[in-house]
């Protein structure tokens, strides 16, 4: 390890020396290229670059081979003539862009500084005189810079001002943006490198990097884009409130806290400035609901930037949004997660995950979404509302996709009932916290009851679980040849569920009340009972009249319409005596009728021995 006093006085030397500690990799290689076509004074040849990266004259031209692959989809491009050498030829703000981003990356190499001022040939007093220039920033704007900001800056402005004074300057139809006009950053930036003769469109890529650059500390800017960007953090917050079911506490200091970031997010999101975020892929795997939930919040944000928020940034965001719910003791694994499958389309997939997210505003729900998109969902969830019968294994509710007051009144009872086991709406608070002020004293009322409805609302109980002890049939024990019927056709969905259901009534199984109940019930209009295509499996309730568990299956040659365009050649009536027996055999069902063939096969059977198999 060197003598610190060594190093301060000879900077230079080691730079020099330190470089023998690491050897860059091919694509590290191109880079230093880049940016010595970007940052030397002087013109490059094929020595120069072989010189510099201390490798072969072939590996160098290796090299250049994959930078024109790398250039591929900009705007610049590689050129080479006897007399310049090597050069980049386009757009000077592409090239200014690139140079910002190559400083970042190679400043991130083991000894990147070293490289950087090799391959550039800066000085160390170029450097310095623009730390100087950032300090008078830090006072001027009143704001700290965060230490990466500190040291990538000077380097960038050191180059960019060599890039002026050779005259490879900015064109004012490049950067000529009156919002950057209007900004603080912009006073600074005349003020600090306005003596260098900069023209109009260089303060203003100057500044933009200010604008671009995060903060450790700042006072608050009052330019009109700041308005505007807290306006819309507000309605991101609130969106995020609404789909998570949390109330943020402090609000203000949180859009405080966001501002802070996202206004420099702003400006790198607009004019094109990516940033890395080294904890996207943690944040993805170890916070997966509360980012999707973050991305579904910041269409706010979109609107006024008018472009697609990169995920590194969205990253950013739920890592504010999630050390704040930390904060403030608000976890969402403590609550119920639950998806919506509709098969009625966008416009009733809306309509039903709204209504359903007013029922239960203590559940977060994450999606609505189709059938197909429902086999392949990677987020975790607890529980499923749907329109249509689904093969899973976590808790599910059949719903309809238009939901009356009445029906709504039985879900929520319904739901309560089966992840709580109890109905927490039947629990007079008051009441329960009158008893608990007899033997204990009370220093909030407010917050007790708060957190009491939170308690009843989504506290996990026994009742959940499954009772694995108890044997689940299989579809073979339920449909066999007694209750399988074969017929050529009936005129109405009606007959079919009539005809379908005697094997059920002959048995003692069911009553001819459950076979009303069960017609009562459907509704055309909307036809979830259709599982599949050509498939219908009509069903009641337990208490309409069902003795046992049992199912039966009408196969007819000829159709039948179930709905406006809805033809049905199998019915399949179940019967089931509580709300989980069944489903065992239900998903097996799913699993076959899922299958087109499978229903070709059933449609056409002759005999109950050609039927595929139940098992």
């Amino acid at each position: 390890m060197a003598d610190p006093i060594v190093s301060q006085s000879f900077p230079e030397f080691m730079v020099a020396s330190s470089m023998i500690d690491y050897v860059p990799s091919e694509k590290e290689r191109c880079k230093l290229i880049l940016l010595m076509l970007l940052g030397r004074r002087n013109e490059i040849s094929l020595f120069h670059l072989s010189s510099a990266l201390q490798v072969s004259r072939n590996t160098v031209l290796l090299d250049l081979k994959n930078i024109k692959e790398m250039l591929k989809g900009s705007d610049l491009h590689l050129a080479y003539t006897r007399r310049d050498g090597y050069d980049l030829h386009g757009r000077e703000m592409e090239k200014r862009n690139w140079l910002v981003k190559l400083v970042r990356e190679v400043l991130q190499l083991p000894n990147g500084k070293a490289w950087l001022f090799s391959v550039t040939e800066l000085s160390s007093d170029e450097v310095k005189l623009m730390q100087k220039r950032m300090e008078q920033a830090e006072k001027h704007l009143q704001v700290q810079f965060t230490d990466e900001m500190l040291e990538e800056l000077p380097h960038i402005f050191a180059l960019l001002k060599r890039r002026i004074k050779r005259g490879q300057i900015l064109q004012r139809h490049e950067l000529d943006h009156q919002e950057i006009r209007e900004t603080r950053e912009y006073q600074i930036a005349k003020e600090l490198f306005g003596q260098d003769d900069s023209g109009e469109p260089e303060l203003l890529f100057i500044a933009l990097q200010l604008l671009s650059s995060n903060l450790l500390s700042a006072a608050p800017a009052e330019d009109e884009q700041t308005a505007r960007l807290t306006e819309a953090i507000d309605q991101m917050l609130q969106t995020f409130e609404q789909l998570a079911c949390i109330t943020f506490h402090e609000k203000e200091h949180l859009i405080e806290r966001m501002l802070f970031h996202l206004r420099p997010a702003y400006y790198r999101i607009q004019y094109g400035f990516p940033v890395k975020n080294p904890l996207l892929d943690v944040v993805v795997k170890e916070h997966g609901e509360l980012h999707h939930l973050v991305k579904k919040s910041i269409h706010s944000f979109k609107a006024l930037l008018k472009k697609d928020i990169p995920e590194s940034e969205c990253a950013y965001i739920t890592m504010l949004i999630g050390g704040w719910l930390q904060k403030q003791g608000d976890s969402l694994s403590e609550r119920w997660k639950a998806l919506v499958v509709c098969s009625n389309g966008i416009s009733v997939s809306k309509l039903l995950l709204e209504t359903l997210r007013e029922l239960f505003p203590e559940f977060i729900f994450l999606d609505a979404i189709s059938v197909r998109e429902f086999a392949d969902y990677e987020l975790d969830y607890d529980l499923v509302f749907s329109t249509v019968f689904l093969n899973t294994n976590k808790k599910w509710f059949l719903v309809k996709p238009l939901l009356l007051d009445e029906e709504k009144r039985r879900l929520r009872m319904h739901v309560s009932q089966e992840l709580l086991g109890f109905n927490p709406m039947q629990i007079d608070l008051e009441q329960l916290i009158g008893v608990i002020q007899q033997h204990a004293a009370i220093e909030n009322k407010s917050t007790l009851k708060t957190s009491l409805k939170r308690f009843f609302q989504i506290k996990s109980s026994p009742y959940i679980l499954e009772d694995r002890n108890r044997k689940k049939p299989d579809l073979a024990d339920l449909l066999t040849s007694e209750t399988i019927l074969i017929h050529k056709g009936v005129s109405t969905w009606q007959d079919a569920i009539h005809l379908a259901s005697t094997p059920l009534i002959d048995m003692g199984s069911i009553d001819p009340g459950y076979v009303d109940a069960m017609i009562r019930m459907y509704d055309p209009s909307q036809p979830y009972i259709v599982i599949a295509p050509r498939v219908a499996l009509p069903h009641a309730r337990p208490e309409d009249g069902v003795s046992r568990l049992t199912m039966s299956m009408l196969c007819m040659k000829e159709g039948v319409a179930f709905a406006k365009g809805l033809t049905v050649n199998v019915v399949i009536v179940i019967a089931a005596v509580d709300r989980k027996q069944h489903l065992k055999a239900l998903m097996q069902l799913n699993q076959l009728v899922s299958d087109p063939v499978n229903v070709t096969q059933i449609i056409q059977a002759g005999k109950k021995r050609e039927y595929p198999s139940f098992g």
